[in-house]
């Protein structure tokens, strides 16, 4: 199956401090946990005029200044559940996965561009958090290292994982998980790996 990426997905840091502004998500997917801004491309909209628009939507910044960092894909194989789930003595149709990707709105196998994007101190020192911008959820400074550490079960697992390349990566890198229902099963970073995506625009 062929994956066209349709999400942007963008990370705002102040380098000098290596702090990160981190959402907290108040929406599926990853409901309650810590994640990067973006959103879905519009129709006639560029990937990166997708992300500057998101980010001055969720955040309050207008900020121009964001890199490609690749692409993000992802495939989620849906493994049945060895008995239904109840919940009020009712039961619930289909496995955890396949009822959170309905409540998303989101394929069981899709596609992100990523974005990151560096700020001065002195914004980093204007932009004061915690704080609730909109309903998106709570956005918040965090260190590189608080947000990548291997016990953080609170940021979004592949984020955790891969946030650190991500920085690093160039605008041609892919960046391919696996899900096994809501398990992260793979998580393969090939540079280079995204210009077949490139390839299919032109």
């Amino acid at each position: 199956m062929t994956i066209v990426p349709s999400f942007t997905l963008g990370f705002i840091r102040c380098k000098e401090n290596n702090k990160i502004l981190m959402l907290n998500r108040n929406k599926t997917p990853w409901m309650g946990k810590w994640n990067g801004v973006g959103g879905k491309i519009h129709a006639n909209e560029t990937p990166l005029d997708c992300m500057i628009r998101e980010a001055q939507e969720e955040t309050g910044l207008m900020l121009s200044q964001f890199e490609p960092r690749g692409i993000l894909t992802w495939e989620i194989y849906s493994k049945e559940e060895e008995e239904s789930s109840k919940s009020n003595g009712s039961s619930k149709s289909g496995t955890v996965v396949e009822r959170a990707l309905k409540h998303a709105n989101l394929a069981s196998t899709g596609g992100l561009y990523l974005f990151t994007a560096d700020i001065t101190v002195e914004q980093f020192e204007n932009y004061r958090t915690p704080m609730v911008y909109d309903d998106e959820g709570i956005l918040c400074w965090k260190d590189l290292g608080w947000i990548t550490f291997e016990f953080n079960l609170g940021v979004v697992d592949n984020i955790r994982a891969n946030l650190s390349n991500i920085f690093e990566s160039k605008e041609d890198d892919l960046f391919q998980l696996k899900y096994e229902n809501t398990n992260l099963v793979g998580n393969e970073y090939i540079p280079g790996g995204a210009a077949q995506f490139f390839e299919k625009r032109e």
